[in-house]
């Protein structure tokens, strides 16, 4: 992991190693993509997912996964990611996206759960305002 004095936006005492030793610092180049919930977008779209007792969890969770938000850095790999999940089986094939280019000020990631699939620990740095906003037909 990156040395670097970074304030998180979400409370990684977990007990272990949070962000994880081989998550890295975004360096503003390549684009990442998360499906969001309201408009306009708000801080709270780039929160946890909160863990459901109902859901098994993937391989290789763990306590400071769960204080991470989830993004891709594909976009056809997040909308598959995104219709697999129950929240997505009950969706209307339109969904809002929304883009960003992350960069060191705004936390760490990993990359998790498959080839597209990042966990970002957000910092408190992070800017709503430089996310781009797309409405996408599936």
């Amino acid at each position: 992991m990156a040395e670097c004095a970074i304030n998180y936006f979400e409370d990684l005492n977990v007990g272990c190693t949070c962000p994880h030793e081989d998550a890295f610092f975004a360096n503003g180049e390549k684009e990442y993509f998360r499906v969001l919930k309201v408009q306009p977008v708000n801080s709270d779209c780039f929160l946890p997912t909160p863990i459901k007792a109902d859901r098994p969890l993937p391989d290789g969770f763990d306590d400071c996964i769960g204080k991470s938000v989830s993004i891709y850095d594909n976009l056809d790999g997040m909308i598959n990611g995104f219709f697999k999940m129950q929240a997505g089986k009950k969706k209307k094939k339109q969904i809002v996206v929304g883009k960003i280019k992350l960069n060191n000020k705004d936390g760490l990631i990993k990359q998790t759960f498959g080839k597209n699939h990042h966990s970002w620990w957000r910092s408190q740095a992070f800017d709503v305002a430089a996310v781009t906003i797309e409405e996408i037909e599936i």
